[in-house]
């Protein structure tokens, strides 16, 4: 097990029905395989993390294979090797990680969390053999060095917690928007459109690769651009009268732009 308890930090062993600590603090299996290991005092809402409609409507875009460029470069980026574990940071209804699985990384060998339960239930659902789990991305409950590789597709994490839980020469797959990411979208919504900044270095991590993902995609029906909106900021963002026009389109042409970096941990 690479999990530690969330309330005192010892490891957590794993019975039939749930995760426990030498401490006595148990956390139940849910009825998918996944488990809660987020304390209530560190929650900032009842329901924190992306919403059901928001999660579902992402597994449905996601899996028309608009994004599919994106996931060829991810899974070229980081091959299966034996032994290795890898851990999917924000891993929302587990799209990533079930590509990786079907590039040739075992189930067994996979593992994700997300502040979103909601997320985390779906995902476990679909990829039983896999380890997700409900938790925050700033207080990781895993031991020091005890993955091989994270991934993180927008999504937040402490850069001093990414580095401890990763071992010596392991590797960080982080994928951010692009400067011109859905650049046609945003300047029909907003007034004054900004391209996306540079991603940020992550302390702890050293450049290794860094790929350029550009791809058109086109979206066809109403249900399929509501999807989509609802799945992106652009749902509660820009004009709000635009955005009910675009809802009633029956297609969409889009340009997605996205910045794919592997970085080695320096320890």
């Amino acid at each position: 097990m690479i999990w530690l308890c969330p309330l005192c930090s010892a490891p957590l062993v794993r019975n039939e029905r749930s995760w426990h600590c030498e401490n006595l603090h148990s956390f139940d299996c849910a009825r998918e395989g996944y488990v809660n290991l987020l304390p209530v005092n560190r929650k900032r809402s009842k329901e924190p993390g992306d919403s059901v409609e928001m999660l579902q409507a992402r597994r449905r875009f996601l899996e028309a294979g608009h994004y599919r460029p994106l996931v060829d470069v991810i899974t070229a980026l980081l091959p299966y090797v034996s032994g290795r574990q890898l851990l999917d940071i924000g891993s929302g209804e587990g799209y990533y990680t079930r590509a990786l699985h079907a590039a040739g990384w075992p189930a067994e060998a996979l593992a994700g969390i997300d502040i979103a339960k909601p997320g985390v239930r779906l995902a476990a659902k679909r990829q039983p053999g896999s380890q997700f789990v409900v938790a925050g991305s700033y207080a990781l409950p895993l031991a020091d060095n005890s993955v091989d590789h994270l991934l993180r597709v927008f999504a937040p994490a402490a850069d001093a917690e990414m580095r401890r839980v990763v071992n010596t020469g392991g590797s960080l797959l982080d994928v951010a928007p692009g400067p011109e990411h859905l650049w046609s979208l945003k300047t029909a919504l907003y007034s004054e459109p900004r391209e996306h900044a540079p991603p940020k270095p992550v302390a702890g991590f050293v450049p290794q690769v860094e790929v350029r993902c550009c791809f058109p995609f086109a979206l066809y029906g109403r249900e399929a651009i509501a999807d989509f909106l609802a799945m992106t900021p652009f749902a509660w963002k820009g004009h709000s009268d635009v955005r009910h026009e675009l809802e009633q389109r029956e297609s969409l042409q889009l340009q997605a732009d996205f910045v794919v970096r592997r970085l080695v941990c320096d320890k």
